[in-house]
């Protein structure tokens, strides 16, 4: 009776066991699905505005060499500040904070539009940054501050949400079940019309750079549109 009762316990632990990857799989969140193959992670945006400059910095986590071929690298945490100053000048200075730890250096003009930018590596975690920008030895200091509100949803919602609008376009990335392609989320400002605000955009990339991507309202969980 004892050796029996020992069968039955061993073939339940052995079969709980084997059923345990699928069940773990059942109870991850897409998020926790393709981790693995997100190039990108921008969740968070910061905003400040003066007479002489906007300032826009977004952080997060993306893939370095950055490039889009449809596989995910190796990540690193980045910020990139840009300012848009409204009376071009020469050259421009920064120092900014991030976590408690400060970085200086020049701002970068871009090569087409009238911008500057810095790109360092580092995630903040704050909820406001300070950006001391100098040029012709003037120097003026901004709050950025975070565009998120409370009632916005995060970065894994809107994965969730927009798997599920792509659902049939994106199974054509499964190749014997397991997802080729790469993940790009970012919270952006509005990309559809000149109405403000801020959306995130989810897009699933694949090796031939085909793309599936939905925009979601972060309030109204809307899907207000697709690229499928």
């Amino acid at each position: 009776m004892k050796r029996k009762i020992a069968v039955r316990v061993i073939f339940r632990a052995a079969l709980i066991f084997t059923l345990a990857p699928a069940l773990f799989g059942c109870f991850q969140t897409p998020m926790e699905k393709y981790e693995h193959l997100i190039s990108e992670l921008r969740d968070n945006v910061f905003i400040a505005q003066s007479a002489r400059y906007s300032v826009s910095i977004i952080t997060g986590k993306r893939e370095d060499p950055f490039i889009m071929d449809g596989h995910a690298g190796g990540m690193r945490d980045f910020t990139v500040i840009t300012v848009d100053p409204a009376a071009g000048e020469n050259t421009y200075a920064y120092r900014v904070t991030i976590n408690g730890k400060e970085y200086a250096g020049k701002l970068l003009a871009h090569p087409f539009a009238k911008t500057y930018s810095a790109d360092i590596q580092a995630l903040s975690l704050d909820t406001e940054i300070a950006l001391t920008i100098t040029t012709d030895g003037q120097s003026e200091t901004l709050t950025a501050k975070s565009v998120k509100t409370e009632q916005m949803i995060s970065c894994e919602k809107a994965v969730e949400i927009a798997e599920k609008k792509l659902k049939n376009a994106i199974g054509g990335f499964r190749v014997n079940g397991v997802m080729n392609c790469e993940i790009y989320v970012r919270l952006m400002s509005n990309p559809i019309d000149n109405s403000g605000g801020y959306y995130w955009y989810v897009a699933f990339i694949g090796e031939d750079k085909t793309i599936y991507a939905a925009l979601i309202e972060p309030v109204s969980m809307q899907v207000v549109a697709v690229r499928d």
